[in-house]
């Protein structure tokens, strides 16, 4: 300082002199790290370690006069050990990367509410809805065949997740032959999960989206679940009884089970002739195979899945 020119000197370092007197006018350029670091330990003590480094670098420049950028605070803070403990990131930055994919990837519509199929088997539609009970929610995932909107498989469990959805697909393949058959939801978080759709790919199944939002899109499910709801639980127990909670799960899942088996059997739809859908596809397609139609059970199961 006071030796030689400035503009001699700014052009020796390569730099222009508005940055040079930028750089004098800056506060607290001269601080050490441990100074800093010791600013920001005490910051956080009051904090009780509740502050970012975005948050600190902001109180450095505005508190303390301190201009230093986001990742020089991001790194004394690591080096001192100096991190929040609040907000840690639920998934690798791998997963992170996975769940982007499924996002940016989501399967077409390929029904475009064109809710018909020529034959039993060849689509599907399915969704997950809630059922109440006594201090209890628990969930019932669905798959109809579109053919005569039979209820091809079903299942409960305690959390609308992809462990349910997963068990549901299973029950199907159990006792229906599902490979090049249509599946069609909603983009439920369940519905594209990797562990999901790896299973379709497994079973050989083609997955089907609805646009989120468009409940239309989706209106055969959404149609059941209103009959169900309707038919089953509010005319056998009341609306009020079944909304607030009134009603013990196990007789609430016993008269689903029970529905699910008179609809698909007894159920008249006008649209069949008359007929139930099981009675509509066996005159239909007598030959169809569906082993547990033939032995006369009910598509489903209430067991729990349990969540791994």
């Amino acid at each position: 300082r006071g030796k030689g020119s400035i503009s001699l000197l700014c052009s020796i370092a390569g730099v222009t002199r508005k940055s040079y007197y930028d750089f004098l006018k800056k506060p607290g350029t001269d601080l050490t790290e441990p100074e800093i670091a010791e600013l920001i330990r005490k910051y956080q003590e009051q904090t009780n370690y509740g502050s970012g480094y975005r948050n600190v670098a902001v109180w450095l420049r505005n508190v303390c006069g301190i201009q230093a950028g986001r990742n020089r605070i991001l790194g004394i803070m690591e080096e001192y050990k100096l991190l929040s403990c609040v907000r840690r990131k639920k998934y690798t930055p791998e997963q992170y990367l996975a769940r982007r994919k499924i996002t940016e990837n989501v399967p077409g519509n390929l029904l475009e509410r064109h809710f018909s199929a020529a034959e039993p088997g060849k689509i599907y539609v399915c969704d997950i809805t809630y059922i109440f009970g006594i201090g209890i929610t628990k969930y019932l995932a669905v798959i109809e065949d579109l053919y005569n909107g039979e209820i091809a498989a079903w299942k409960t469990g305690f959390h609308p997740d992809q462990n349910l959805c997963i068990a549901c697909l299973d029950i199907l393949a159990g006792h229906r032959n599902v490979k090049g058959a249509v599946i069609h939801s909603d983009e439920g978080c369940s519905y594209l999960a990797l562990d999901y759709r790896y299973r379709l790919l497994e079973l050989g199944m083609i997955q089907s989206c609805s646009a989120r939002g468009q409940c239309w899109d989706n209106a055969p499910m959404e149609s059941f679940n209103g009959i169900l709801k309707t038919e089953c639980l509010y005319n056998r127990y009341g609306k009020s009884a079944v909304k607030n909670h009134r009603i013990p799960i196990e007789h609430i899942e016993k008269s689903v089970a029970d529905f699910i088996v008179y609809y698909n059997t007894k159920r008249p739809k006008e649209r069949l002739g008359g007929l139930s859908p099981v009675c509509y596809r066996t005159a239909q397609y007598p030959n169809y195979i569906d082993r547990e139609a033939d032995e006369g059970n009910n598509y489903g199961c209430s067991v729990s899945v349990a969540v791994i």
